[in-house]
C-alpha cells in the first residue's frame, strides 16, 4: 500500500525544469525590457537632434524679420515648416515670450509648448508622442527671440514593437536552450533518487532489508544511497538478532512456564495441606476444649466459695480467650484477603479493658510489672462493635507492651475524643522504646525493630499488623509514639456508635473529698487517681498509717498488715491485693480494711466501690467480678424442649446432656452413631437435633441428609445443628450441603448453647432459672487444698480439676463409669481396624477413643491415639494389631489413675 508521502504531486525533474525555465525567462524579460528602453531612448535622442537642427535653420532665416518686428516676414519664414515632415507646429517668439508668428495646430501646440525648456523625458515622450526643440534668434550678435518647433513621434510604437519582437525571439531561444540543458542535467540527479525511492518502498512493503540501493557516484545522492544501505544493513542485522533472541526467549518462557506451573502445583498442594492442617488442629484442640470450657462454666456457676469461684472464672475466661486466639489464627487468611467480617453488637469498652488486664495479669506479675486499666467517665457504657476483634486489638497492644517491657508498668487507657467522638484506646509502657527510623514499618507484617529484637524477645511480628488491619476495617487508624529507653504508646482511634450512654460516678457534696491513695504500682495509682478525680474526689499524697489523717484510705493490703492497725480517723479503708495474696484475708479478718480490690484492678470491681465511696455507703467485702456476674446471669430455660444428641463419644454426650440441663432441657435422648440418629428421629418427634459430624456406621452429615429425605415425603422439619470441632476444610461446608440449620462449634459455652436454643426453638422458652446460690464466704481465709498427685504425666491435672470441682458427684461418677464402659469397646474397634489395615476405620476408631479420653484428662492416651489417627488419615499408619496391647496397658493405667484421683473425694464424702 502506497502512502501519500510516497506520491509527490510534481516530480523532481519537472520542478527542476520549471525552475530553470522560470529563471531564464525572468532574466530574458528583464534584458528585453532594458533593450526596448534603450531603443526608445536612442530614437528620442535622434529625433530631438534632428528637430533642433531644423529649429536652427528657421532661427537663421527669420532673424531679420524678428529683429524688425515684422510679423508678416516672420510668418513667411515659417511657411516652409509644412514641407518638413513630422513637424506639426512652429513659432517665433520675442524675448518677452510673446508670439510674433506661428504655424501648425494651435490647441495641441499650446499644450506641448508648456514643455519648452524641460529635460527630455521618455515617459513624457511615450505619453505625448511629441518632441519640442527651441533655437535662439540672433541678429547682429544680439538675441532678439527664439524659434519653437514641435515634432510628432507617432512611429515610436513601431520601433518599440520591433525591439520587443527581437527580444522575445532571443528569449524563446534562450529558454529552449536552458530547458534542454536542465533536462539533460536532472537525469543524473533524479534517476538515482528514483531508484533509492523504489528500494525504500520495497523495504517498507515487503520488509526485505537484504536488498540494496544502487550507488551512482560520489556526489550527495551517492552518499544518501550509501547511508540508506548502511541503515538497511543495521536493520537486517537487528532483525536477525531479534529472531535469535525471540527463539531463545520462547524456549526460556516455556521453561519458566513449566517451572511456574510446577511451583503453582506445589503451592496449591501446600495451601491444601495448610487448610487440612488447620482443620485437623482445630478439631484436635476444640474437642478437649469442649469439656474444659463447659466444665469450667458449670464449675463457676456451682455452689463454691468465692476464691474457688474466682479460679473457675479464670479457667473459663482463659479458655474463651484461647478459643478466640484459635479463631483468630484460622481467620488470618480472611484478614490477608481483605474479607474480614465484623460483628456489630453491643459491647462494653470497660469489660474489654477488664478482660485484657485479667488475661495478662499473671504474665505481668511474673515479670514484676504493674498493669492497670483506666476508662474515662465519658466512655459509653456500651458501643456497637465487634467484641472479639476489639479485644484482639487491645490484647495485641498489651501483649506487645509486656513483651518489650522489663521494668516499670503497662497502662491501658480508654477515652472518647471530644472532637470527632472516636473511641481512643491507648496502651503505654516503660519498655525499651522504638527508634524513630523504625516507626514507619512497625505495623508491617513480620516486622520488628531489628533481628536482635526478634532473637531477644521472640515473636513473629504479626500482632501489630493484624491489629492495624482490624482497626482499618472498622474505619479507624492506629498510631505509635516512642522514645528509645523511655517506652512506647500504641493507640487506636475507632469510630463508634453509642449503644448505652456513659454512667459517670459523682461524689455527693456531703461526702468528704479528701482521700489518701497509697497503692503500690504507678499504673494502678494513676488509674485509681483518674477515677477518683473524675468522681469529684481529691487524692492526697500518701502518708503512713497512723498519721491521723481524716480521709478515706486506699492502700496495699501488705502495708496494712505490716502496720497492724487501721489508719487513725480514717473513713473507709480499701486494700489492694494481688491474686492469692494472703494479706487480703488477713486485713478483712482483722478488720484492718472494709473491702479488698484484687490486682489488677478491673472496672467491674472498681466502679461499684467508687460508687459506694461517692455515695457515702458501706463497702462490700469483695465486689463481684464481671466473669462472676456473667456466670451467675440467669440462662434462658426451655423445659418443654425435646433434644436428640448424636455423638459417638459418651463423654461428649454426657457433657451435652448436663449443659442442656442447665438450660432447663430434661428430655434429652443420646445416640452414638448416625444410623441410630436417623432411627430415633423417625421414631419420635424432637424439637432440635444436635448432630456430631464424625461418627461410625453413618456420619452426621449423611444422617442429616436421610432425615431431610424422610421429611420431604412425611412432612415437617426439625432443626438440625452440626455439633463439630471442624471449622475449616470439607467438614466446615458439609453442614450446609447436608441441609443442616446451623453449626455449634466445640467447645461451646453455656451462653452459646442457650443462644442456639433461643434461635432454633424460641417458642419453647420458659421463665429463666434463678442464678445458682452462693453459700461460700466472700473470701475464704487460707489456701485451697490441692488434690494429691497420683498419675504424673498420665493425666491432665487441669481437666481433672475441672471435673473434680463440680458440685454434683453423681455427674462425675456417670462420666467415669461411661468411660470405663465405652473405652474398651472403642479399643476393640481400633484393634479390629488395625488387623484389617482399614485406614479410614483406624482413623475413626482412634478419633472416637481419643475424644472420650480427652474429656476425662487421659493425656498420655490421647497423645498416642493422636499419632495413630493422623497417620491413618494420611494413609500411612503402619501400626499392627498387637499395638493395642500397649494401648490396653495404657488404658488400664489411666483408669487406675482416675480412680486414685477420685478416691480422696469419695473418702471425704
Amino acid at each position: 500500500m502506497h502512502l501519500a508521502w510516497l506520491k509527490p504531486r510534481r516530480s523532481l525533474a519537472g520542478r527542476l525544469a520549471l525552475a530553470v525555465t522560470g529563471a531564464v525567462t525572468a532574466a530574458l524579460v528583464l534584458a528585453a525590457a532594458l533593450s526596448v528602453w534603450r531603443e526608445v531612448a536612442r530614437y528620442a535622442a535622434d529625433k530631438q537632434a534632428a528637430l533642433e537642427a531644423v529649429a536652427q535653420v528657421f532661427a537663421h532665416g527669420g532673424a531679420r524679420a524678428t529683429a524688425a518686428g515684422d510679423a508678416d516676414g516672420a510668418d513667411a519664414s515659417l511657411r516652409a515648416i509644412g514641407k518638413v515632415p513630422s513637424i506639426v507646429y512652429g513659432a517665433i517668439e520675442r524675448l518677452d515670450g510673446s508670439v510674433l508668428a506661428e504655424q501648425g495646430i494651435g490647441l495641441r501646440l499650446t499644450r506641448d509648448a508648456a514643455q519648452d525648456g524641460a529635460d527630455l523625458s521618455l515617459l513624457h515622450l511615450l505619453a505625448t508622442r511629441s518632441l519640442q526643440a527651441t533655437a535662439p534668434i540672433v541678429e547682429n550678435g544680439l538675441p532678439v527671440g527664439r524659434v519653437v518647433l514641435i515634432g510628432e513621434t507617432d512611429d515610436i510604437l513601431g520601433h518599440i514593437l520591433a525591439a520587443a519582437q527581437n527580444a522575445a525571439l532571443a528569449a524563446l531561444l534562450a529558454v529552449a536552450i536552458g530547458v534542454g540543458v536542465s533536462l539533460y542535467l536532472q537525469r543524473s540527479v533524479t534517476r538515482p533518487l528514483a531508484a533509492l525511492a523504489r528500494t525504500m518502498e520495497a523495504a517498507r512493503l515487503r520488509h526485505d532489508y537484504a536488498q540494496r540501493a544502487p550507488v551512482g557516484g560520489d556526489d550527495e545522492v551517492g552518499a544518501l544511497a550509501r547511508t540508506f544501505n548502511d541503515l538497511l544493513s543495521a536493520v537486517n542485522e537487528r532483525d536477525h538478532r531479534l529472531a535469535a533472541h525471540s527463539a531463545h526467549l520462547e524456549a526460556e518462557v516455556s521453561a519458566r512456564t513449566a517451572d511456574l506451573s510446577e511451583a503453582k502445583q506445589v503451592a496449591d498442594a501446600a495451601n491444601a495441606a495448610k487448610s487440612a492442617f488447620l482443620a485437623t488442629m482445630s478439631h484436635e484442640i476444640r474437642t478437649p476444649m469442649n469439656g474444659v470450657l463447659v466444665m469450667a462454666e458449670l464449675l463457676a456457676g456451682s455452689d463454691l466459695p468465692a476464691r474457688q469461684r474466682r479460679y473457675a472464672e479464670v479457667i473459663a475466661r482463659s479458655g474463651r480467650s484461647l478459643l478466640a486466639i484459635i479463631n483468630d489464627i484460622l481467620d488470618f487468611a480472611k484478614v490477608e484477603a481483605g474479607k474480614l467480617e465484623l460483628e456489630r453488637v453491643p459491647v462494653s469498652p470497660a469489660e474489654l479493658a477488664d478482660t485484657a488486664v485479667t488475661l495478662f495479669a499473671e504474665r505481668a506479675r511474673t515479670a514484676g510489672l504493674d498493669l492497670a486499666a483506666e476508662v474515662a467517665p465519658e466512655v459509653p457504657h456500651a458501643i456497637l462493635g465487634d467484641p472479639v476483634r476489639l479485644g484482639q486489638v487491645l490484647s495485641n497492644f498489651v501483649s506487645n507492651a509486656l513483651k518489650f517491657t522489663e521494668a516499670g508498668h503497662v497502662s491501658v487507657r480508654m477515652a472518647i475524643d471530644a472532637g470527632d467522638g472516636c473511641l481512643v484506646i491507648a496502651v503505654s509502657d516503660t519498655g525499651i522504646g522504638i527508634p524513630q527510623d523504625k516507626l514507619a514499618t512497625i505495623f508491617s507484617a513480620f516486622s520488628q525493630a531489628d533481628q536482635s529484637t526478634t532473637r531477644r524477645f521472640g515473636g513473629t511480628g504479626l500482632g501489630l499488623s493484624i491489629a492495624q488491619q482490624i482497626v482499618a476495617a472498622m474505619g479507624g487508624t492506629v498510631a505509635v509514639t516512642s522514645r528509645v529507653g523511655a517506652g512506647s504508646t500504641f493507640s487506636a482511634r475507632i469510630p463508634v456508635t453509642v449503644a448505652e450512654p456513659a454512667r459517670p460516678v459523682r461524689r455527693r457534696e456531703a461526702v468528704p473529698a479528701a482521700i489518701v491513695l497509697d497503692a503500690a504500682g504507678p499504673a494502678t495509682r494513676a488509674a485509681l487517681a483518674a477515677g477518683l478525680g473524675a468522681a469529684g474526689f481529691a487524692p492526697v499524697a500518701p502518708v503512713a498509717p497512723g498519721s491521723g489523717t481524716a480521709a478515706h484510705w486506699i492502700g496495699d493490703a501488705a502495708a496494712l498488715v505490716a502496720a497492724g492497725r487501721r489508719p487513725d480517723r480514717a473513713g473507709r479503708v480499701l486494700a489492694v491485693a494481688g491474686p492469692g495474696d494472703g494479706a487480703a484475708d488477713a486485713v478483712l479478718s482483722a478488720g484492718l480494711a472494709d473491702a479488698v480490690l484484687r490486682w489488677p484492678v478491673t472496672q467491674a470491681e472498681w466502679q461499684p466501690v467508687l460508687a459506694a465511696l461517692a455515695a457515702g455507703d458501706a463497702l462490700a467485702a469483695s465486689a463481684p467480678s464481671a466473669a462472676t456476674a456473667a456466670t451467675a446471669e440467669a440462662l434462658p430455660q426451655f423445659p418443654a424442649a425435646r433434644v436428640l444428641v448424636a455423638d459417638d463419644s459418651a463423654v461428649n454426650c454426657e457433657v451435652a446432656r448436663e449443659a442442656l440441663a442447665r438450660c432447663g432441657v430434661t428430655d434429652v435422648v443420646t445416640v452414638e452413631d448416625g444410623a441410630a440418629a436417623v432411627a430415633a428421629a423417625a421414631a419420635r418427634h424432637f424439637d432440635l437435633i444436635l448432630m456430631d459430624g464424625s461418627m461410625p456406621v453413618l456420619d452426621g452429615f449423611a444422617a442429616a441428609r436421610r432425615i431431610r429425605q424422610r421429611e420431604a415425603t412425611a412432612g415437617g422439619r426439625v432443626p438440625i445443628v452440626a455439633l463439630t470441632a471442624h471449622v475449616l476444610g470439607e467438614a466446615a461446608d458439609a453442614a450446609v450441603a447436608a441441609g443442616m440449620d446451623g453449626t455449634l462449634l466445640k467447645p461451646f459455652t453455656l451462653r452459646q448453647l442457650a443462644d442456639l436454643l433461643q434461635a432454633q426453638v424460641p417458642a419453647l422458652r420458659g421463665a429463666p432459672a434463678d442464678a445458682p446460690a452462693r453459700t461460700g464466704t466472700p473470701e475464704s481465709v487460707g489456701p485451697v487444698a490441692a488434690p494429691p498427685e497420683a498419675a504424673g504425666d498420665l493425666l491432665d491435672a487441669e481437666v481433672l480439676d475441672g471435673l473434680l470441682g463440680l458440685g454434683d458427684g453423681a455427674f462425675l461418677d456417670r462420666v467415669l463409669d461411661l468411660y470405663r464402659a465405652q473405652g474398651p469397646v472403642a479399643l476393640a474397634h481400633l484393634r479390629a481396624a488395625l488387623a484389617a489395615s482399614d485406614q479410614p476405620a483406624i482413623a475413626r476408631a482412634a478419633h472416637s477413643l481419643k475424644s472420650m479420653s480427652a474429656n476425662v484428662g487421659a493425656r498420655a492416651l490421647v497423645a498416642r491415639l493422636r499419632v495413630i489417627e493422623e497417620a491413618a488419615r494420611s494413609a500411612a499408619c503402619a501400626e499392627r494389631a498387637d499395638a493395642c496391647d500397649a494401648l490396653d496397658r495404657l488404658f488400664t493405667a489411666t483408669i487406675r489413675g482416675l480412680e486414685e484421683r477420685t478416691r480422696p473425694r469419695a473418702a471425704a464424702a
